[in-house]
Order: structure tokens, then C-alpha cells, then sequence
């Protein structure tokens, strides 16, 4: 028994010994570089390579935001310098690669091999994964697929004595819609450490009792213009943290266990979400409830006894409306981003891969298939047998909708048709995010004005807005916070006003005296649609919080529904200008609120429900 016990604590004296002389695992760890041609980022990103390479690492990490507004020149120009990296890379997408992306996310991909990885080293397994926003502006939202492989992959490859890094672009807490999605998953995958950018500040984190670190951004701060990354250092069971600005030494960060959480032992996680809210108004429960397996980015189109709809995985699907049996579902390649549109009994779909697709509304057959070369995300307006809808950065299409024939094209656009259009008997107007409102003549195409608001700051354009066409005028509310009023045959502007901050949800009212817009705190606004300056015609306090889903608002039967990016519908009495109800349908964005032929309300969220509530509650 004695020579039993000493070999033991021999064998053992023997595993401490390589535990503690196990080498180090040393990675450089990069994020938000924000990378344009031509301008600093790019000659810092540059730098950063170089110096890379001179240092001794395993293998280097980037969370995110690689580009300014994800175009393929930034995406390229990215590539081009990474590819000098003599180290292998693990690279995952931020917002700002998957919320204005020209290509829909696909150029990323393309170069990228995935918007995910797995990858093992050592003992530790290291797991990225994209957290959005998808092709609009919102909270970041891990996808229902990414999670079901997340939960897949773990399962099947931890094994005893393996500890899992997460890594990803927003931090796992607020901003991140459903993060309490998957932090108790990856505790019980003993996941010790999870990393993220997005902040651009080395901090520390605690994610739903995981220890976390967001990056530094690569970008120059603390009075030097140089750029500078974060290098991870794991030995010993121990994460060892440092500053690394460019040309200068290490500085240290911070150095704790990850066999515990003491680390985070005094910093609070974020706030699990609240449905309370529903408590208070126990009366509004939707009577149809529909949970896809996969993300949903489109509006609901609630269709005769059908209610259709794209998931996040290229289907779009076709529910009975009574019993949520699939009438039929259709594959395409890539996210369905462009709500489907219905008329003369064919549903025409945009699709990423640069399609528009004229379906059977019965049965999903084809009808007719127009290749447009160009991502496809934006809604289009049907009216009579003519579809207008912008496609990609470049065009925008007047579609015989029984065949597929083009009626006529302008491609004098050069940035992202998102938002819907709104038209008059004459004219088409619509946004792009190139800067411009476009006004076309509707019978032949032709440009008659285009507007800016004179800054040349892309991400203020009205690429993401429906506008408002009544009494002459033209009204839009864009990222600028501006809401303007446009001379509709001159395109000159007649006010513009941003006393109250709106941002992209707008909605007329139905008898054109009002345009409403949900602001970016707490309220919900009607605006005079006919005064010579702005002027407010009462507004309603729906204690919504900070708020900038770009989801439009409905009137319908005398109340006004908005929808935010936490998942709140709420209903506003118009006559009395007060909260009849609010519903916490979930916790993502509401992508759009629609009315059926009933008046009952249709909503779809991003984490892939789809709701109906009664006309009267």
C-alpha cells in the first residue's frame, strides 16, 4: 500500500511539475482598427503587422470592426495588410462590417472563409462568433443558428480539463440583446474568460459571472497619434494582460486566475431583461405565437389565410395563419433581408446573391427569376402589376410584377437602398446611403431631384428611411437627427428641425395631417404636416428608455403602434395622445408592425418570433 501511495504522489508531483513549466500561450489581440484607404488606420494596421511579426506569438485575434462603413474597398484593404501576418489569424466581424455592408456580409465571408471559428491550442479551446447588428441599426444579437452551433460544437469537443476563451465584438451585457442566451451555456462548458471590443478601452468585465476584457482599439488615444493592440499572455492557468502601443514597450494590464472568479468579484453584470411591463397589462396577449429556429431580419406579410416571412438562413416560409403548419418554404442563398411583397397573387423575394424572385403565393413555385447582380436588402412597393424596389448601390427598378420584365432602371445611386419607398401618382422617393434622397418620375425613371443634408458623413445619409409624401411635401427623419421637410417638386428644403432627437422611425398618419416619429428617449412625437416650420402637435411618454430601432410606426384604427429594439409594441390612444398598452414581446429589435385585412396587428422580432395581436385589446 505504501509503494502504491508514493508512486501516486510520484505521478502526480510529476503532472504539478508540467503544469507549471507548461510554456506560455502568447497571442496578440486586435480590434476595432477601423480601417478606410488612405487614411491613418490604414498605414497604424500596417505598422501593427510589422511589428507583429518581429515578436514571438502563437497566433493573433481580431474582434471586430476591421472597417469604417464595410465596404469592399475597407474589406479589402484589410485583407491586403493581414495577409502579411506570419501568424495564423481568427477573425470575426463587428458592427460596423455587418451593418452597412455594400455586400450583405458576403464580401467578409468571401475573404474570411466564415463569420465564426473554433480553434484549439493546448488546452484551451478559443470560440468566436458574430454578434450583428444585421444590414440595420440596433443592438447586437447573436443569431439562433450561431447559438445552436455554439451549443453543438461545445458540447461535442469539451472534454475534462479544457477551458473555453469566447471571443466576439460586443461585450456579453447590455447592448447585446440576448446574451443571457448563452452565458450559462458556456459557464457550464467551463469557460474561463471572454473577450470582446467595441468599448476601444481595455477594461474589465463581468459577463454574467464569466470573466471578460474588451480590447483597446487600434486606433491612437491617451495623447499619441500612435496606434497600438493588446497582447494575452496564458500560463499557469493565469490570464496575464498588456498595452501595447506601437514602437513602445508593453505596459501591464491586469494578471488574475482562471480557476476563479475573483477577478469580477466586485464588478456587477448587466441587468437580465424585465418583463414586468407585462404584468401591468395582463389584457394584451398575442393569440399567435411562431418560433423560427433560425433569426429573422423582414417584416411579417400577413396574406389571406397565410402569414410569410425570410429567416436568416436564406428560407422564406409561408405559416397557416390558424395552426402555424408550413404551407411551403423556399431555400435561397444567404439572409433574407427584403421583406417579402405580395400582389396579383405572386410574392416577389430579394435575395443577397442578386435575384428578385417572383413566387407562387400559394404554393412558392416559380414564377419568374430577374438576376440584378447586386445584394438585394431593400423592401420595394408593389402598386397595381409594377414593383419599385432599389437593389444593391447602384439601382433602382420599375418591374412588371406578373413576369419579371424590367418597365425601366436608373443606376444613378452609389451607396445601400434600404429603406421603403414612398410614391405619389407621379413620383417615386426613396434614400440611399450615399447621402441622397431621390425623387424619380414613376412612369420612366428619370431623375428629377436628388437632396443631401450638405454633410459628407455617410452614416447620416437616409439610406434606412421611409419617407413621408403629403401636402406637397416630402418628410424624413435620418441618423443625423434631423427631422426635414422637402418641396416635393423642387426638392429644396422647407425646414429642418432637430429640437427633438429623431432617428429613421417615422410614420403619416392616414389622413396626411400628422407625421409621427419615435424619439430617441422615452417619446413618441406628431409633427404638423402642414405648418411652415416644424411644429409639435402633441406628443406621448412611453417610457421606452434610449432607444434607435429604425422599425417604422403604424396607425391603425385610431391608435399608433411603435416597436423598439428590446422588444417593447406599444400602443398610443391618437385621440388622447396616451399609453393605452405596452407588450414586451421580446428582446430583440421589432424588425416591423404591420396590419392584416382585420385590422389585427403583425409583428416579427430578430430572434426569429413572429406575434399577432388582436385589432381590440
Amino acid at each position: 500500500m505504501r509503494k502504491l501511495l508514493t508512486g501516486i504522489l510520484i505521478i502526480f508531483g510529476a503532472l504539478q511539475a508540467r503544469a507549471q513549466t507548461a510554456a506560455p500561450i502568447r497571442f496578440a489581440f486586435l480590434t476595432d482598427i477601423h480601417v478606410s484607404p488612405g487614411i491613418p488606420s490604414e498605414k497604424g494596421l500596417a505598422g501593427i503587422v510589422s511589428e507583429i511579426n518581429t515578436q514571438p506569438f502563437d497566433f493573433v485575434v481580431l474582434t471586430g470592426d476591421l472597417t469604417n462603413t464595410g465596404t469592399d474597398a475597407e474589406l479589402n484593404a484589410v485583407h491586403t495588410i493581414l495577409k502579411n501576418l506570419k501568424y495564423p489569424l481568427y477573425v470575426i466581424p463587428g458592427n460596423h462590417e455587418t451593418n452597412w455592408s455594400e455586400s450583405a456580409a458576403q464580401t467578409f465571408v468571401r475573404l474570411w472563409g466564415n463569420d465564426r471559428f473554433y480553434f484549439e491550442k493546448d488546452k484551451y479551446i478559443f470560440v468566436g462568433y458574430n454578434t450583428g447588428p444585421y444590414m440595420k441599426m440596433g443592438d447586437g444579437h447573436i443569431k439562433e443558428e450561431d447559438i445552436h452551433w455554439l451549443k453543438k460544437t461545445l458540447s461535442q469537443r469539451v472534454t475534462p480539463g479544457k477551458t473555453v476563451i469566447s471571443l466576439c465584438h460586443y461585450p456579453l451585457g447590455d447592448g447585446l440583446d440576448n446574451w443571457q442566451n448563452i452565458t450559462g451555456f458556456l459557464q457550464s462548458k467551463n469557460t474561463r474568460l471572454a473577450l470582446c471590443g467595441h468599448g476601444h478601452k481595455l477594461s474589465v468585465h463581468n459577463f454574467g459571472g464569466i470573466p471578460g476584457v474588451m480590447g483597446r482599439s487600434s486606433l491612437p488615444y491617451k495623447g499619441t497619434d500612435l496606434p497600438g493592440y493588446n497582447i494575452v499572455t496564458l500560463r499557469n492557468d493565469s490570464a496575464i494582460f498588456q498595452e501595447k502601443t506601437l514602437m513602445q514597450e508593453a505596459v501591464p494590464f491586469k494578471a488574475f486566475s482562471l480557476q476563479n472568479a475573483d477577478a469580477i468579484k466586485d464588478v456587477k453584470p448587466s441587468p437580465l431583461p424585465d418583463y414586468s411591463i407585462n404584468d401591468k397589462f395582463p389584457q394584451v396577449k398575442p393569440v399567435f405565437t411562431f418560433q423560427d429556429t433560425s433569426a429573422s431580419f423582414t417584416g411579417p406579410l400577413p396574406l389571406e389565410t397565410q402569414v410569410i416571412f425570410g429567416n436568416s438562413q436564406g428560407e422564406v416560409i409561408a405559416l397557416n395563419a390558424a395552426n402555424k403548419k408550413v404551407n411551403w418554404r423556399r431555400q435561397f442563398t444567404g439572409s433574407i433581408y427584403a421583406t417579402p411583397l405580395a400582389g396579383k397573387g405572386i410574392i416577389t423575394v430579394g435575395t443577397v446573391d442578386g435575384y428578385i424572385h417572383g413566387l407562387d403565393a400559394k404554393t412558392g413555385r416559380d414564377k419568374w427569376k430577374l438576376p440584378v447582380t447586386e445584394p438585394v436588402i431593400s423592401e420595394g412597393i408593389v402598386e397595381g402589376d409594377r414593383l419599385y424596389i432599389g437593389v444593391g448601390s447602384h439601382a433602382f427598378y420599375c418591374i412588371n410584377i406578373n413576369n419579371g420584365k424590367v418597365f425601366w432602371k436608373n443606376d444613378s445611386m452609389n451607396g445601400q437602398m434600404q429603406g421603403k419607398p414612398a410614391t405619389t401618382d407621379k413620383e417615386i422617393v426613396f434614400g440611399a446611403w450615399d447621402r441622397h434622397l431621390y425623387c424619380l418620375n414613376k412612369a420612366t425613371g428619370e431623375l428629377k431631384w436628388k437632396w443631401n443634408n450638405g454633410s459628407q458623413q455617410k452614416l447620416y445619409s437616409p439610406g434606412n428611411v421611409k419617407p413621408a409624401i403629403v401636402n406637397g411635401r416630402v418628410f424624413i427623419v435620418a441618423p443625423d437627427r434631423y427631422m426635414t421637410a422637402i418641396d416635393l417638386s423642387t426638392g429644396q428644403t422647407i425646414w429642418r428641425n432637430n429640437r427633438y432627437r429623431v432617428r429613421e422611425a417615422m410614420e403619416v398618419s392616414p389622413d396626411g395631417k400628422a407625421v409621427y416619429a419615435k424619439l430617441m428617449e422615452d417619446t413618441v412625437i406628431a409633427v404638423s404636416t402642414s405648418a411652415p416650420a416644424m411644429e409639435l402637435l402633441w406628443y406621448a411618454d412611453a417610457k421606452y428608455g434610449y432607444e434607435h430601432n429604425p422599425c417604422p410606426l403604424l396607425e391603425s384604427n385610431g391608435t399608433l403602434y411603435a416597436g423598439t429594439k428590446n422588444g417593447l409594441l406599444i400602443a398610443i390612444d391618437v385621440a388622447t395622445h396616451q399609453v393605452k398598452w405596452t407588450h414586451k414581446a421580446g428582446n430583440s429589435s421589432i424588425n416591423k408592425i404591420v396590419a392584416d385585412k382585420n385590422g389585427d396587428i403583425w409583428i416579427s422580432l430578430i430572434e426569429g418570433k413572429l406575434q399577432k395581436f388582436p385589432r381590440k385589446v
